[in-house]
């Protein structure tokens, strides 16, 4: 019996063309990756080698993994949604004569970086740009760029081509299951790159361009709406106490709060609550913010499927945004195991573990489940986009971090999450606080449109031709 199996007959000539590193195994000859191979060696193309110098770094085993600034060392975790991230504190970083050692890596702008290891086909193939502004940089071993060197092609076609269809399914057919999935460099080299007119490449530039112009918008207006909280509570330009002696009575110490760590009692804490203590408006804590919350479910990891409903995971939730990107799937009737974390629009969500206190806001249209160690709250009494940007904000981080010291594993309780000293922030500063942040928001989606556009027109360039992608693009953007 043969049912739901799937068979291909080659002859060895064909088993054998452009396989130089002789792979037998069937994931290779999929149907769909021979019809998507076969289809792009029909159109006129260039590969990859040929157009690009293309390198791989390394991982320095002298790093000093507490230098917080220098040369950032990417790594594959630093692409998200095929752009890089900026959250500077999650960056490893190494020094210039340990960049200097990596001078044939050291990136320039224009090149395009695609993870080449990854535990899954999901995070091999991920792709970035580097952009005009970015610092200095280098790139450890799980990745490669591709460094455009013919006047025939532009970095942000390539950039866009390998997100779509026909770099994707190129990436899922050559990377080698070896317990991880990986690609060399020999098959970075090998990807099949459909020439297209360079007048359609120079659109997708602008689109691109367009794209992460918009996205740094949406940062800015994201910031600015944080400087007009910090403003307001008279935090703006705060730097904490160096000052690491506190002398407390028994009973402002031990006999209030049972704790007994010196750290718990450094001045930099009470810093922080004597300015939301004296702040105008007042000031509640947490819970009074909270209509209802949980905790999450324990849900089993031999569970996870292609296609489902939404696991969210502590590296789900980033500052200020939820990032499903890379985020597991349950089947659908899983979520009956428990209701009450089944995540709601609007709802915040609070890391409660490692590092504790990231909290954004459940979007609208996203179905999903809260895994352990989140804190699931339905606010009350607080704008939806204000209560994940004091969290997030050194008022809130602060009293986690306080809460949290102690222990050889960060932890919080919901308890303790609910006792946060939370202001209640003048209802004009709150408006002014909360338009910014929409507007970030909706920056910040346009921006991934322009490159889902982008994605679509290449996809329809390669089909059907140049003019029906710049027809495409025409219709769908103002440029």
């Amino acid at each position: 019996m043969l049912d739901g199996l799937e068979a291909v007959e080659l002859r060895l000539s064909e088993v054998l063309e452009d396989n130089i590193t002789f792979r037998f195994d069937s994931g290779y000859f999929k149907k769909e990756y021979l019809r998507a191979y076969l289809y792009l060696k029909s159109k006129e193309y260039s590969l990859n080698r040929e157009i690009s110098l293309i390198k791989s770094g390394t991982t320095p085993k002298d790093r000093d993994e507490t230098l917080k600034e220098g040369t950032i060392l990417l790594k594959t975790t630093d692409i998200r949604n095929n752009i890089l991230s900026d959250e500077k504190d999650n960056f490893f970083y190494i020094n210039e004569y340990i960049n200097k050692k990596m001078k044939s890596t050291q990136l320039k702008s224009g090149d395009v970086l695609m993870n080449i290891v990854g535990a899954t086909t999901d995070v091999v193939g991920r792709t970035s740009l580097i952009l005009e502004n970015f610092p200095s940089g280098n790139i450890t071993q799980a990745m490669a760029f591709s460094r455009i060197v013919s006047k025939d092609f532009i970095s942000e076609y390539l950039f866009i081509l390998l997100q779509t269809y026909y770099g994707q399914i190129q990436v899922k057919r050559l990377a080698r299951p070896t317990g991880q999935y990986n690609l060399n460099l020999d098959e970075v080299g090998r990807f099949i790159i459909p020439k297209v007119d360079i007048n359609f490449q120079s659109k997708i530039e602008t689109l691109v361009k367009s794209s992460y112009q918009k996205l740094q918008q949406s940062k800015t207006l994201y910031k600015q709406s944080e400087e007009i909280l910090l403003k307001e509570l008279d935090l703006l330009d705060f730097e904490p106490s160096k000052e690491n002696i506190a002398i407390k009575s028994f009973s402002e110490s031990f006999g209030s709060s049972g704790r007994l760590d010196s750290e718990y009692y450094l001045p930099m804490y009470d810093e922080v609550l004597n300015k939301i203590e004296n702040y105008k408006g007042g000031f509640k804590k947490l819970e009074y913010f909270s209509e209802n919350y949980s905790t999450g479910y324990p849900f089993k990891s031999d569970s996870y499927v292609k296609n489902g409903t939404y696991l969210i995971r502590i590296n789900n939730i980033k500052k200020g945004y939820l990032d499903i990107s890379n985020a597991s799937k349950i089947p659908n009737d899983d979520i009956e195991l428990s209701e009450k974390d089944i995540a709601k629009e609007n709802d915040i969500l609070i890391s409660m573990s490692g590092t504790i206190g990231n909290s954004c806001k459940i979007p609208k249209g996203i179905e999903a489940v809260i895994n352990q160690r989140i804190m699931r709250i339905t606010p009350k009494n607080i704008g939806f986009e204000l209560l994940p940007l004091l969290i997030n904000s050194v008022i809130g981080q602060n009293q986690l971090e306080r809460i949290g010291t102690g222990g050889v594993q960060t932890n919080i309780s919901s308890s303790d999450i609910l006792s946060i000293l939370i202001p209640i922030i003048d209802i004009n500063i709150q408006t002014q606080i909360e338009e910014k942040i929409k507007e970030s928001f909706k920056l910040k989606e346009e921006s991934k449109r322009l490159l889902e556009v982008a994605k679509r027109a290449v996809e329809l360039a390669i089909e059907e031709g140049e003019d029906m992608g710049m027809g495409f693009i025409k219709d769908e953007v103002d440029l």
